[in-house]
């Protein structure tokens, strides 16, 4: 696939997943997202060349189906903290999850007070596992972060 150049907040894209051509937009949710004044852009900015950088190297190097067991996992944790049997397994991913969007989150804030790492660039869908949140399979750093609720990323 010939590199992104250029590309606005909400654009699609195609990329692979799960073995299929499949369309995706592409958010920023980082600090592109405001303008000099701290208010919100309006939709359609142009993402910046950090934020295209690792959108490249995202779909140049990660192939969601390398995480299959992380993302049966996690479904799994999540049914089971709720009291619901279902299982999932690495062969049934691709029918729990439907990825629909890829987030893009370069900020100058990278953790909470806490310690909670923000993910830098995401898979973001939904789940059957946990409709009301979905699901984000994050990295940072062209690493695997880890996989939690949508709301990570924003």
């Amino acid at each position: 696939m010939k590199p992104i150049e250029k590309l606005n907040n909400y654009d699609e894209i195609y990329i692979n997943l799960f073995g299929k051509r499949k369309k995706v937009n592409v958010f920023s949710c980082g600090d592109n997202k405001f303008d000099e004044n701290g208010r919100y852009k309006p939709d359609g900015f142009a993402l910046s060349e950090e934020e295209i950088a690792c959108l490249n190297w995202f779909i140049e190097n990660v192939n969601i189906e390398d995480y299959r067991q992380e993302i049966a996992d996690y479904c799994n944790d999540e049914y089971d903290a709720v009291g619901r049997k279902k299982r999932v397994t690495a062969e049934t991913v691709e029918k729990e999850i439907k990825i629909y969007s890829i987030a893009v989150n370069i900020s100058k804030i990278t953790q909470s007070k806490d310690g909670f790492v923000y993910p830098e660039i995401s898979f973001y869908g939904d789940c059957k596992c946990d409709p009301e949140h979905g699901i984000c399979i994050g990295f940072r750093d062209k690493k695997f972060l880890g996989i939690e609720e949508q709301g990570w990323t924003l």
